[in-house]
């Protein structure tokens, strides 16, 4: 029986990690796509009905097929093995192979790409699987793509994220076949994918003239549909916010409705340079579709990324024409072993293949969904320092999902207003925790949308204890402190309370207004100034006390009015009492220092009821002009212990009813209404240092 189940001249031969032929091929229907996968569905017979399927799975396999054209392998990974049962020739199984991105599509993965290219991209997600082909990936680019960046996968699998990305830039890819591997190839251009051995296949729809012994097509057929004819795109960038941003390729269809505009955001570009490559490439898609040729035959050579000109009978529109197969499915059979096989009439081989002009667009479709991250996240703010950000407030943060270290890409922080040098400006700190939310809810696009307190970061008063509070603190760069404004509306302890770590600055361009119904306590630790522009008014309803320095002149002065206090008083005409008097300097505090006063104009100062002055030493009035003190009621002035009025000039004293000047038993009157003046003293004595004279009418000496 194993010489009957011997490969060694078969057409077909089935090549597996079990050894040869321990299965033998019996049949294979397969299908390729370009830019797409493909599957192998074989059928192979063993002499063993105990064959090990864990075995196979995730082992290579490969299906060789001698034709006209030469051998054809089909090589892919063993996706799905299964015991088919049992007939007269031997046991069956069945096998699916595919190729190893399917491997990567049982990835799946959460992973971030910095400033990297879509193909560095591409080649860092699938060398994971470098060691399931030889090579595994061959990059056959002509173009320059751009530097993205940032990219996530996000929930994705590896395969889907390679897809989506290569869609996105317009990338095809194909499967090359060989001996026990197969490769992924990366092409961007048409005439880029190889053309099958010999360049042509000739087209024989005349029956009989199908000729076994050569690679032909035996049916041919051409059709066109119509597509959307103009794509117009535009984009938002937040750096160029006022940049003209769409751009608009016209298609080349004649047909009516052949301009059929298909508008679409966002454009997934950066500038209006980069989103005309997008925008061409997207109508170039959309034309790509148009033309389609589908035959069948027998042209095992052909497969998707493969490309054939056409030649034999005339097909109109077609004969001499390179076409690139989009599709391709396969079908063979072996020869029987034993009975109950294939057909002795059966052709071993026939396919049938989905094609377009070489000549025409070759764009993927984008037919792989994008992730959309549902609803918001939170991340842990990263960076250099305690505070990380660029010229736009841009921070940068990393997720939690994150198990490779990296981080977002520079974030937009949300702020409660933003405009043109105004707005509102909070950084979030290295350490925080952030809500961020994606536009649109693309992954590439994040966006810090608030700020949340955790078992770390905890808030600045305990809770709920303090709940009533509304707090906004912030925390000094590099040191300890804060500054901070909350409000408590804890009813009965309504407050509003502001700290400045260091310095406050207010600046009222026009008019400011402060209104305290009760107190008001104001205390300044060091120096305090202010300054008017025009004019200043005070006015108290009650008492102003101002007390200036605290050293050992507030001793003197106690023990001045201890000495002179009663005196004071009754001389005062007792404006206040000495207790009261003393009673208010003491709650005053007397300190040290000094005040200076400098009017550049004119003073005005007037007291409604009783004005009292106290200096505890000296006090000296200098008057540049003229002095004229007017007193309505009555005017004392004492001294206790020594006056003197001096005058350069004159000295001029004008009583309007009566001067008197007393010392003891002496004293002088002028009497105003008797034009009398009397000396009166114990003993008078006058000198003169040259003469006395005396004139009157009558003069009295006794």
């Amino acid at each position: 029986m194993n010489a009957l189940f011997s490969q060694d001249a078969r057409q077909g031969r089935l090549t597996t990690t079990l050894g040869k032929d321990a299965l033998v091929l019996l049949r294979m229907d397969g299908t390729e796509e370009l830019s797409g996968d493909f599957e192998w569905r074989v059928e192979a017979l063993s002499t063993r009905g105990d064959v090990d399927l864990h075995a196979l799975l995730g082992t290579p396999a490969t299906v060789e097929v001698d034709l006209a054209g030469g051998t054809r392998h089909f090589d892919g990974v063993v996706c799905e093995a299964r015991h088919a049962g049992v007939s007269e020739n031997g046991f069956r199984y069945d096998l699916v192979l595919r190729p190893w991105l399917h491997v990567a599509g049982l990835r799946r993965n959460m992973r971030i790409f910095h400033n990297k290219t879509v193909v560095q991209i591409v080649e860092e997600v699938l060398s994971a699987y470098a060691d399931l082909g030889e090579p595994h990936l061959e990059v056959a680019l002509t173009e320059d793509y751009p530097v993205l960046e940032y990219t996530v996968q996000y929930g994705e699998s590896d395969a889907d994220f390679v897809r989506r990305q290569l869609e996105r830039f317009g990338i095809t890819w194909s499967w090359v076949h060989g001996d026990g591997t197969h490769a992924m190839r990366l092409t961007d251009l048409p005439e880029s994918h190889a053309l099958v051995p010999g360049g042509d296949r000739p087209y024989y729809g005349v029956e009989g003239h199908h000729l076994a012994e050569e690679e032909h097509f035996r049916t041919w057929s051409s059709a066109e549909r119509i597509t959307t004819g103009a794509v117009r795109l535009t984009e938002y960038n937040f750096k160029t916010p006022r940049a003209m941003q769409e751009v608009d390729r016209m298609g080349d269809a004649s047909h009516p409705h052949g301009q059929v505009e298909s508008y679409d955001w966002p454009g997934d570009y950066l500038d209006q340079g980069g989103g005309r490559g997008v925008v061409a490439r997207r109508a170039q898609g959309e034309r790509g579709q148009a033309p389609r040729h589908r035959a069948t035959g027998f042209v095992a050579s052909l497969g998707a990324g493969g490309r054939v000109t056409l030649a034999g009978d005339r097909v109109e529109n077609a004969t001499g024409r390179t076409f690139l197969c989009l599709r391709a499915e396969h079908r063979f059979r072996s020869q029987a072993y034993g009975t109950g096989d294939a057909q002795a009439d059966e052709v071993p081989y026939e396919g049938s293949y989905v094609l377009m002009p070489d000549d025409a667009p070759l764009v993927p479709e984008r037919r792989t969904p994008g992730p959309k991250v549902q609803g918001p996240e939170t991340a842990v703010v990263v960076g250099e320092g305690e505070i990380d950000c660029d010229e736009h407030g841009r921070i940068l943060a990393r997720f939690h999902w994150d198990d490779t270290g990296a981080h977002t890409m520079r974030m937009r922080v949300s702020q409660n207003w933003a405009s043109k040098g105004w707005g509102g400006m909070v950084i979030p700190r290295i350490g925080m925790e952030v809500i961020v939310e994606h536009l649109r809810g693309d992954p590439d696009k994040p966006i810090v949308t608030g700020c949340v307190f955790n078992g770390v970061n905890y808030a600045p008063y305990a809770l709920p204890a303090n709940k009533t509070k509304s707090v906004f603190r912030s925390d000094t760069h590099k040191g300890r402190g804060f500054n901070e404004l909350t409000f408590e509306d804890d009813r009965g302890r309504e407050e509003v309370y502001l700290h400045a770590q260091k310095d406050q600055t207010i600046h009222v361009e026009n008019n400011r207004a402060k209104r305290i119904d009760v107190n008001q306590f104001e205390s300044v630790g060091h120096n305090k100034a202010i300054e008017v522009g025009n004019n200043h008014e005070e006015v108290v309803g009650g008492n102003v006390h101002m007390v200036i320095g605290a050293n050992r002149l507030a001793g003197f002065v106690s023990k001045v009015h201890s000495h002179f206090g009663n005196a004071l008083m009754d001389k005062a005409g007792k404006i206040l009492k000495s207790a009261n008097l003393m009673g208010a300097l003491g709650a005053a505090g007397l300190g040290k220092g000094n005040l200076t006063v400098h009017i550049g104009g004119n003073k005005a100062e007037t007291t409604a009821v009783t004005s009292t002055e106290t200096v505890g030493v000296n006090k000296a009035t200098i008057v540049g002009g003229t002095r004229q003190d007017f007193t309505g009621g009555s005017y004392h002035s004492f001294s206790g212990q020594h006056r003197m009025d001096e005058t350069l000039r004159t000295l001029t004293q004008v009583a309007g009813e009566r001067w008197q000047a007393g010392s003891g038993k002496t004293h002088i009157v002028l009497d105003a209404a008797s034009g009398k003046i009397t000396i009166e003293a114990d003993d008078i004595e006058l000198k003169g240092h040259k003469s006395i004279s005396m004139k009157a009418p009558r003069i009295d000496l006794n």
